[in-house]
């Protein structure tokens, strides 16, 4: 029993999920390009993150709903009037029923709902320095929940329990645009199905823009997805442009008057466009520029993190009890960030900014650093009292927590 315990702990990270492929073989051979499978011989090794057993403690706790909640067989939704209730509860019975009658429970974002999801989802999207979320489809035997199509993000597919029979065929849609249009096919539209079966402990990655299908035979399914959304190179000279409109005036001046239906404003802005980008050719790519974006970049990922709820609020009732000998330690998931802005300074993490004087910079520069936790009294520059009052502030704010 220790041991399988120990086996069911450990798959909490994106290393887990890729065992015994290395991120640095996934980069390099199949990520954007081409699909994965791996086997194992081992059906317990994703029951950490979620058992069928589980599933309607998730529904009855959490009550997903709207997006949140989709009832579904060969792509026809169920109305949501038929399993919630008035209050806005969801009624399990009809759940229950549905799902007898042979549709897919599908809980979208259920990282959103399920701790041991949100802790893999949130270790895959540091690694991959991508947004991910994490879906779940609970499928009857003998049923299908969704018609041949390709989705426009990664996916990688976690075979919970039971078995699921997918076709992976032709990708003739390479690398789609992320959340754009996601067609819905007919099979002789589609080329050499390849076919493959999950068994509980096995993983599939599927690059975005590859058709597939999946149903069950005799066994019913549970499994998980984990969608990547990745930033494209689009993304990514979209957001040097807009920080480089900041300083450049001709990429914020506006188009002629009635430019949509004037003939000869129309034939000229194909000149207008080689001038600005002559002009702008050269700064674009400059060190500072792919810095600044990368920055921005950064601070919108991060502050579109959020921390786990892992029991902070004992933390707040022991902060009067704080002395130079206290031990403290950043909460898990803590990405820090320390920036100097004239006369203050500031340290950004997932849902919080502190900001302080200029001075404090070097203190907040050993705290976001440090891995492994330390004592109050070596926080560096500040007297005493301003390292304790510091620690206090910083564990009020959601970054620390006493070891």
């Amino acid at each position: 029993m220790n041991e399988l315990l120990t086996k069911i702990k450990t798959v909490s990270t994106f290393c887990d999920l890729l065992n015994p492929i290395t991120v640095e073989d996934f980069n390099e051979n199949y990520w954007d390009k081409k699909t994965l499978l791996i086997r194992r011989e081992d059906s317990s090794y994703y029951e950490s993150l979620l058992t069928i057993s589980k599933i309607d403690e998730v529904l009855d706790l959490h009550r997903p709903k709207g997006s949140s909640l989709m009832v579904v067989k060969n792509q026809e939704p169920l109305a949501p009037a038929k399993y919630e209730n008035k209050d806005g509860s969801l009624n399990l019975n009809q759940l229950y029923a549905a799902y007898g009658d042979g549709y897919t429970i599908v809980i979208n974002e259920i990282d959103r709902f399920w701790s041991p999801i949100k802790n893999l989802c949130q270790n895959a999207r540091q690694l991959l320095s991508h947004k991910t979320k994490g879906n779940m489809y609970l499928t009857p035997s003998n049923q299908k929940a969704l018609l041949p199509h390709y989705d426009t993000h990664d996916v990688f597919v976690i075979q919970i329990s039971g078995k699921k029979h997918w076709k992976i065929y032709d990708g003739q849609y390479k690398t789609p645009l992320v959340n754009s249009f996601q067609p819905i096919f007919q099979r002789e539209q589609l080329q050499n199905a390849q076919e493959i079966t999950l068994n509980a402990g096995d993983m599939m990655y599927i690059p975005r823009g590859i058709p597939h299908e999946a149903y069950t035979t005799d066994d019913s399914s549970l499994h998980l997805t984990i969608g990547v959304y990745p930033t494209q190179w689009l993304d990514f000279i979209i957001k040097t442009l807009q920080n480089l409109a900041q300083s450049d005036v001709s990429l914020r001046q506006a188009l002629p008057i009635g430019y949509l239906s004037n003939t000869d404003t129309i034939n000229s802005i194909p000149d207008s466009i080689k001038n600005i980008s002559e002009a702008i050719s050269n700064e674009i790519s400059k060190d500072n520029s792919v810095s600044g974006t990368i920055q921005f970049l950064a601070e919108e990922f991060r502050s579109d993190d959020q921390p786990k709820g892992d029991g902070h609020f004992e933390n707040l009732d022991k902060m009067s009890d704080i002395d130079l000998e206290t031990n403290l330690v950043k909460r898990k998931n803590m990405n820090c960030k320390v920036q100097e802005l004239g006369n203050a300074a500031r340290i950004i993490y997932p849902g919080n900014v502190i900001r302080g004087p200029i001075g404090i910079a070097p203190s907040l520069e050993f705290i976001a650093k440090n891995k492994t936790g330390f004592q109050v009294h070596e926080i560096p520059i500040l007297n005493d009292a301003n390292k304790i009052k510091l620690s206090k502030r910083l564990i009020r704010g959601g970054l620390l927590k006493i070891d």
